[in-house]
């Protein structure tokens, strides 16, 4: 595993060594929820390009409709 390096505030490396927290991991957590948030995003862009499948049906022209098809 590739080391990096990371900066942050002192204040927040203050707090977060006081806390004891996991800094590691909270940077693998961080970036992997912004991954799979990137993922996301795209994904929806996607979506929003694609075609629309249906055209929009009035209710009232369906119900009229199946109706007719009962009446007969």
């Amino acid at each position: 595993m590739p080391k990096v390096s990371i900066y942050v505030p002192d204040v927040m490396y203050d707090e977060a060594r006081r806390r004891e927290l996991p800094l590691s991991q909270l940077a693998q957590r961080a970036f992997a929820d912004a991954m799979a948030n990137d993922a996301n995003q795209e994904w929806i862009a996607r979506a929003r390009r694609r075609p629309v499948r249906a055209t929009a049906v009035g209710t009232d022209e369906l119900m009229a409709a199946v109706a007719e098809e009962f009446e007969d």
